[in-house]
């Protein structure tokens, strides 16, 4: 108990100075200020920083004053980032200047990224790239606003550069790092390299020996100016969803420049526009199955009879989603297989439930399909009143006649009623039956998440009963007695429900 106090003791003195250490973990990295050392194992320890390079960090420990050198992929993945950024390490380029922008959707389909300058009686005069376009007005299908895109999709460089550089003040050594490092984020490192060289001459002690480290850098993209622009070329056909594009520039810049020394550029660039080809994947292949299951459900909703239908759906129509999807994605990704299709698929992001009903078709399932999901027990265990007692009453007495009903007509189906059958399919309306193919491909085919409860509501016609009461007046002629005569509903079958179903 005594060991126990003295611990909580020794923590309640230390809080203060820890808490001051960790809030200063960014600001006091400087060598022999103290800091917090967070390892990728989710471990930490106090240290001072005494040292770094490209490939790793070197501290003493405050416990026991070790040295350690530590590999930065040691360190937790935030903090490695945050320190080799701090100390110069980290290539800035791909860290983008965004700006607000607006995009023309043409009328043969191209894009257009940029800022409207103005308008004239027939055309709207576009910014891009820091050109100006004149587009014609009957050319412009959409005009969306409010993107944030790369600043250099809209203006040059020498354009970004001089609004900055008005802002920043001549003689202060850390305002010159600062639009140094900008420089860099819009890939003008001849002006990096000269604002970078203008602090350390404004204050040779200001980041001594970071500045030392991210001049070095630096200088080796001004001397490989030209490898520098051709994979930013490559940056922007990433951008614009060009992946196999990009990706074969990257084999012609290996051939072209084999012994580059942006080598480690290179592979980073590669390794983004794999995660923004998968990104873009997971996005576009989810639309685009939805898109295909509505199309093919669609066409055979014109063109299959019901009995071909239901084949359909058990044996062709997932494989012919899957199969139009993987053709639809090839358009930007030349390679990719149907099982990378169906595994993107299977990662997509869930969104919004989609409806389906089966419509006044429900009772084509049949009574046990039609009413699965919708009976809800708690509701039935609740206590009832005399008159909820009668009702209830009622109500199974109608189900067990309607139940009878089924069993009757299914022992005695016969080629009359698969005939009825069909006939009810051909009149419904091709959106109808749609509806109905990708209701009950979405509830049964395993491949999409469907809402456990269904939607059940009461047809239109009998009130949710299943039965219509017919009042016969007799004939004395015949001798025939008037009375009431209970038959199924005519709209839904005796099934008394309307189902549908959400799915994502």
């Amino acid at each position: 108990m005594r060991a126990k106090t003295s611990i909580l003791l020794a923590g309640a003195l230390l809080a203060p100075w820890l808490q001051t250490a960790s809030a200063a973990s960014l600001q006091g990295v400087a060598a022999g200020e103290v800091q917090m050392i967070r390892l990728h194992t989710g471990a930490f320890l106090w240290a001072t920083v005494e040292d770094h390079s490209a490939e790793a960090l070197t501290f003493r420990r405050l416990d026991n004053g070790g040295l350690v050198h530590l590999p930065w992929s040691m360190l937790e993945e935030t903090q490695s980032l945050d320190l080799r950024s701090h100390y110069g390490y980290v290539d800035l380029s791909s860290d983008e200047v965004l700006v607000t922008a607006e995009k023309l959707v043409l009328a043969d389909g191209r894009e257009v990224i940029g800022l409207v300058q103005g308008r004239t009686d027939d055309s709207i005069l576009f910014q891009t790239q820091g050109r100006q376009l004149q587009i014609p007005k009957l050319q412009v299908r959409n005009h969306v606003v409010g993107l944030q895109v790369p600043a250099l999709d809209v203006y040059t460089k020498e354009d970004l550069y001089l609004q900055r550089q008005l802002e920043t003040d001549p003689e202060d050594p850390a305002a010159q790092v600062e639009l140094a490092e900008y420089c860099e984020r819009i890939l003008d490192f001849v002006h990096a390299l000269e604002h970078y060289q203008a602090a350390q001459a404004l204050d040779p002690e200001y980041k001594a020996k970071e500045l030392a480290v991210i001049l070095e850098r630096v200088q080796v993209k001004v001397d490989s100016l030209e490898q520098v622009e051709f994979l930013a070329e490559v940056d922007r056909l990433k951008r614009r969803k060009r992946f196999d594009d990009a990706l074969d520039q990257l084999a012609v810049f290996d051939a072209t420049y084999p012994e580059s020394p942006l080598h480690t550029d290179r592979l980073k660039l590669e390794e983004r526009i794999l995660e923004a080809r998968d990104d873009f994947m997971r996005v576009e292949v989810a639309r685009t199955w939805f898109s295909w299951m509505g199309r093919l459900a669609a066409k055979a909703g014109r063109e299959m009879t019901f009995e071909q239908t239901l084949t359909y759906l058990e044996e062709g129509f997932g494989q012919d989603i899957a199969r139009g999807v993987t053709e639809t994605m090839r358009k930007r990704w030349r390679g990719v297989e149907e099982d990378a299709v169906r595994q993107f698929f299977i990662e997509r992001k869930l969104g919004r439930w989609k409806p389906a009903s089966y419509g006044a078709a429900t009772w084509l399932l049949g009574e046990e399909a039609a009413l699965k999901g919708g009976v809800n027990e708690s509701e039935e265990a609740k206590p009832m009143s005399a008159r909820d007692k009668e009702r209830a009453a009622q109500a199974e007495k109608i189900n067990r006649w309607l139940r009878n009903q089924e069993m009757a007509k299914r022992a005695r189906k016969s080629e009359e009623d698969q005939n009825e059958i069909e006939d009810f399919w051909a009149t419904l309306q091709v959106t109808a039956r749609r509806n109905w193919i990708i209701a009950f491909y979405a509830e049964n085919a395993g491949e999409l998440e469907v809402r456990p409860q269904p939607e059940l509501r009461n047809c239109s016609e009998c009130g949710g009963t299943g039965i219509r009461e017919v009042i016969y007046t007799g004939s004395a002629r015949s001798g025939d007695k008037g009375g009431r005569q209970q038959l199924p509903c005519g709209a839904c079958h005796g099934i008394g429900r309307v189902r549908r179903i959400r799915y994502r």
